[in-house]
């Protein structure tokens, strides 16, 4: 699946038209289609855009991820810790400590392949 099959499975699940997509995002309809058909990626503001839209995180259009749920919606579900629920600053905090957890891990596999490129 691409970003656009992604954009795609995402609109019509909220069943929503190119055209009101893309003005919700402030896009010409034609532009929007363009992320839709892999033509182009949409950048950084329109994704986090697309993202709230969606109720999704950006992870999630980009496939980095295929648990499509936001930080609101982790809020929403009452993580509980030891059987207490966590707060949303908790949450907020778990939730950075993930992200560095992960970019700390795409960091070490990229020195890794950088690594087997010299050797």
């Amino acid at each position: 699946m691409t970003v656009g099959n992604r954009l795609k499975m995402l609109r019509l699940e909220k069943r929503l038209t190119l055209q009101e997509v893309a003005f919700k995002i402030g896009l010409a309809k034609s532009s929007y289609a363009s992320y839709e058909g892999g033509h182009r990626n949409p950048p950084i503001d329109k994704l986090v855009a697309l993202a709230q839209i969606y109720h999704v995180s950006t992870d999630y259009i980009l496939r980095l991820t295929d648990i499509p749920d936001s930080v609101e919606s982790l809020q929403k579900q009452h993580l509980q810790w030891d059987g207490i629920s966590l707060s949303e600053k908790e949450l907020e905090i778990v939730h950075q400590v993930v992200e560095l957890m992960t970019d700390k891990h795409q960091e070490n596999s990229k020195i890794k392949l950088g690594q087997m490129d010299i050797g």
